[in-house]
């Protein structure tokens, strides 16, 4: 809806009906008229002594300032009113004396408040009673002598959550977009925000110094100093030795060259959270080492991430034998309770009781692995092998002799004896093809023909041999859609969408993110030998209420820093949250998980959609291409609404 103008102000204000404007300001309109203000009123007449604010709070609006001025136009007239948290203004630091003139000749001066029963309905009044940025624009503010403005505000909070106040940018209309304003505000507040969390992670990156300082005079345990890349910068005559590093070796700058490392010391490496029990394998060309990594992060003085210090510990020697892949997740391991999730894991039980392809739907972090090792774990196959690949982490180039392997000899590098590929590495077992719709096109017709004939042929090799294998497929991507341009193949896909499981975003399951959070804290607390209780009630009532737009893994991400930040032994606090996601919670409105206005609506039209797709293959006895006709869409497209509303052909 748009803003207000000075007829629907008139309207509410003279003739006393109701104009059609947006809800929080017509109802500020209503509570301002209940308390007995007259929009003609002038001078604001409510104020309240000045308490000046702390010296930090008034060095971080310094700093906002400053920050402002970079952004802006030096000839824009933009002011800045600072107000403490009952509304009432502290400071307006502007430098633009035109404006600081016309903000005084409108009443808007030290020691005045602005909450709603003293000044009607503005920008501070409103981020007072919505906790969250929000715009007034001209005549939706009460007040006739404040027409002139467009101002938007925000609360401002400390690093324990705890409310400091209000900030406020006030331009003239018509000057300046008062949305890039709301804009520009938003994004001094997270800069502001940003601060307040600078300040106390510098005094746990100095402990961290410390600590990473002590530890590396210590020749007894193995260290590897590595970039966030992953590149190697120093190693200790300790890690010489245990990986076995030769003359030649130790100029390489990629410890992944030195070993085979798995996890590959990159993924460790681009983590700046500390971590005290990684497991890590190092398979060396004689035998296979089990090490306890610990990762120290290390930051510069202006806390930048420079990279890590790994730490290993506990060495187990494994001799090189051949050890069959196994699952590690089971059902009892996916929690919550919520309908769709419940309903998701019904259906893949289900399917875990039978040897067919699974194609597991979902956005990303929502789980999917975890899917796949419980199917695999409640099957038949359990005790067989279980391997899976991510599709899109492959290099083009090498994905087929990953897929398939290849014959002695096949292409100049290979191995002298061949290798076995990862399809023919999970005989008789599952394989979990995660990113599917990742795949290349050319790699999709092999694994069709594996599907079709159940033999495997190596590159090279000419000889076929048989192979047993279930696959679990999973993509975040919508494969119908790729079907209809060409980038993956339709026949491939029915094949594996069997049966068909779909994974909710944690947004459609939000009872069960208290359990979710829960289970993390348990887990990360083991893992960092913390033992943080839980998560503040205030907290949790916004991550119930937060999107997540990452899912589960997002949710799991924030866990494992804000358990990291804690001391060890309080519950979860704003201060212990990650940057972005605190600052998203804290600088909006709570509001109760959204509901489905179109509930009703939603079902009889997909009622209705059911019917015509039957009806459909009913007049065409069948004949799937002659229902696309003549419903005028792809034989694919039908396909997929076939399988949605579950309509036998």
């Amino acid at each position: 809806m748009a803003f207000a103008n000075y007829n629907d102000w008139v309207t509410f204000t003279q003739e006393g009906r109701t104009p059609a404007v947006r809800a929080p300001i017509l109802d500020s309109w209503k509570r301002s008229r209940q308390s007995g203000l007259s929009p003609h009123m002038y001078p604001i007449k409510k104020t309240c002594p000045v308490i000046a604010p702390s010296d930090e709070f008034s060095g971080q609006i310094n700093n906002l300032l400053n920050f402002l001025l970079k952004l802006v136009d030096n000839t824009t007239r933009l002011g800045i009113i600072v107000c403490g948290n009952a509304g009432e203004i502290i400071d307006i630091p502007t430098t633009e004396p035109t404006i600081a003139e016309l903000l005084d000749s409108l009443g808007l001066r030290k020691g005045v408040i602005l909450s709603e029963e003293s000044a009607g309905t503005n920008a501070v009044s409103l981020a007072m009673m919505h906790k969250g940025a929000i715009i007034c624009y001209g005549a939706e503010h009460y007040l006739h002598k404040l027409h002139s403005l467009g101002g938007v505000a925000v609360p401002v909070y400390d690093i324990d959550g705890a409310p400091k106040g209000f900030i406020a940018l006030y331009c003239v209309l018509p000057e300046m977009n008062v949305k890039i304003l709301k804009s520009l505000l938003v994004l001094l507040i997270y800069f502001f925000d940003q601060q307040t969390r600078l300040q106390r992670s510098k005094a746990l990156h100095d402990q961290l110094k410390q600590q990473i300082t002590c530890i590396f005079k210590d020749d007894q345990k193995a260290m590897l100093m590595v970039t966030p890349d992953g590149y190697l910068r120093q190693i200790n005559p300790a890690a010489i030795k245990l990986l076995e590093i030769t003359e030649k070796q130790r100029d390489e700058k990629s410890p992944d060259s030195l070993a085979a490392f798995t996890p590959p010391i990159r993924e460790i490496a681009r983590c700046a959270i500390p971590c005290r029990d990684i497991a890590l394998e190092i398979r060396l060309s004689r035998k296979r080492l089990q090490i306890m990594c610990e990762r120290l992060p290390l930051f510069s003085d202006r806390d930048e991430f420079l990279g890590s210090l790994l730490v290993f510990h506990e060495q187990t020697v494994k001799h090189s034998s051949k050890e069959i892949p196994k699952a590690r997740f089971n059902f009892a391991d996916i929690l919550g309770n919520s309908p769709l999730l419940k309903h998701a894991k019904e259906l893949a039980l289900k399917a875990a009781e039978t040897s067919v392809n699974v194609f597991l739907h979902g956005p990303s972090g929502t789980g999917k692995e975890m899917f796949a090792h419980s199917i695999h774990n409640a099957s038949d196959r359990k005790e067989y092998p279980f391997v899976a690949i991510n599709c899109a982490a492959i290099p083009r180039e090498i994905a087929e002799s990953e897929f398939f392997g290849y014959a002695p000899g096949a292409f100049t590098g290979a191995r002298k004896d061949g290798n076995i590929g990862r399809l023919e590495a999970a005989d008789k077992g599952t394989i979990f093809l995660d990113e599917i719709g990742d795949m290349p096109i050319e790699l999709q017709a092999k694994l069709l023909r594996l599907l079709e004939s159940r033999t495997i042929t190596r590159i090279g090799d000419s000889r076929e041999r048989p192979i047993n294998i279930r696959i679990i497929a999973a993509s975040n991507r919508n494969i119908p859609d790729l079907v209809e341009t060409g980038k993956f193949r339709e026949d491939l896909y029915y094949r594996l969408n069997v049966i068909s499981v779909s994974l909710p975003p944690l947004s459609d399951c939000r009872e069960d993110i208290p359990v979710l959070a829960e289970s993390f804290i348990r887990h990360f607390n083991e893992i960092m030998g913390k033992k943080v209780p839980g998560i503040k009630d205030e907290i949790m009532e916004h991550f119930k209420s937060y999107s997540w737009p990452g899912n589960i893994r997002e949710l799991k991400n924030a866990i494992e820093f804000a358990v990291m930040l804690n001391s060890g032994a309080d519950a979860i606090a704003w201060k212990d949250l990650p940057g972005k996601l605190r600052a998203d919670l804290l600088y909006r409105e709570i509001s109760a998980p959204p509901g489905d206005p179109f509930g009703q609506e939603r079902r009889e039209i997909q009622n209705s959609e059911k019917a015509l797709y039957e009806k459909a293959v009913v007049l065409s006895h069948n004949n799937l291409s002659k229902a696309a006709k003549y419903l005028k869409i792809s034989r694919s497209t039908l396909y997929r609404k076939l399988k949605i509303f579950e309509i036998p052909y």
